[in-house]
């Protein structure tokens, strides 16, 4: 279909792109289902099937789903009078479920949802699901770097999922080069567990079930843990977290101190915090500070 369609009132510009996507449904692990044969695992049936509508505003009017580009290609290209896909339409609106020759709703099923993109109903119907953006993961991109509870589905295009495996296996081979350089460094293991993982870990914990850990967290989530190795706080957080062991530093809370002066790891203003108290450290001006705590840990 060529880019523009000329002879109409307004140049029409071809919104209809040559491309398949997958909708594919983003499975949630239960307690009661792990079995990934399980009819029900994921948290949905096999056959069921999940609704997604037009969206409304507070005020009770659909969400505009379409550019104004798109409306007058669409409308000129389905034959569709003008303004047949206006949201504002009070009768026979194409986004009202009650009009059959619409389109106000977009079914799903737990197996791969295919859409055509050089369709026109297809691409309605991805423009709607696009729009339920507390369901939808519109990326595999924006469901990895911004993931949301509420996600249901993802939209993969072309080539998403090559360059998601990509990117994880080069992601993964960074961890490792990372890892390689703390494999035996006890202290910042165990800081970078507690970072991921949420909990403490027992000072006692062996080299070796530190290291298996570590390596479950790199499997389970590469690019998460690259921006933890690789984050130039810390070996002043490990520091810190020496300190606070030996005693040398005194944690009151989330908040941390120097014992000889009580003094807070911070600027005024600011909460001593793990993170602030990092930064405080490494700033040059507070060197002698640093300097005298590395001293007191040897």
């Amino acid at each position: 279909m060529a880019n523009r369609v000329e002879g109409t009132k307004k140049e029409l510009v071809n919104c209809l792109r040559n491309e398949r996507i997958i909708v594919r449904h983003i499975p949630r692990q239960s307690n009661m289902v792990q079995n990934p044969k399980h009819v029900l695992y994921g948290g949905m049936a096999e056959n069921a099937i999940r609704v997604f509508v037009v969206p409304r505003l507070t005020s009770g009017k659909y969400v505009n789903v379409l550019t104004n580009d798109e409306k007058d290609f669409l409308e000129h290209t389905m034959g569709l009078e003008d303004n047949a896909l206006s949201i504002h339409k009070r009768e026979h609106n194409f986004w009202d479920d009650s009009n059959p020759d619409g389109i106000a709703k977009v079914m799903l099923k737990k197996q791969d949802n295919y859409l055509d993109l050089s369709d026109p109903n297809d691409y309605i119907k991805y423009k709607i699901l696009i729009a339920n953006k507390d369901w939808i993961a519109p990326s595999l991109k924006a469901l990895e770097d911004h993931p949301k509870a509420t996600y249901q589905y993802v939209i993969i295009g072309e080539g998403d999922e090559t360059k998601s495996a990509k990117n994880n296996m080069s992601n993964t081979m960074m961890c490792y080069k990372e890892y390689g350089k703390i494999e035996d460094d006890v202290d910042t293991l165990r800081l970078i567990i507690e970072t991921l993982d949420g909990r403490p870990v027992a000072s006692t914990s062996k080299l070796e079930f530190l290291q298996t850990k570590i390596n479950d967290l790199i499997q389970a989530n590469p690019k998460t843990f690259l921006k933890v190795v690789t984050d130039k706080m810390l070996p002043t957080k490990v520091l810190i977290r020496k300190g606070v062991a030996t005693g040398v530093i005194t944690k009151k809370g989330d908040y941390l101190y120097l014992r000889s002066d009580n003094k807070p790891l911070c600027e005024d203003g600011e909460d001593p915090t793990l993170n602030i108290a990092a930064k405080y450290l490494n700033d040059p001006k507070h060197q002698s500070i640093k300097f005298a705590i590395e001293t007191e840990l040897k």
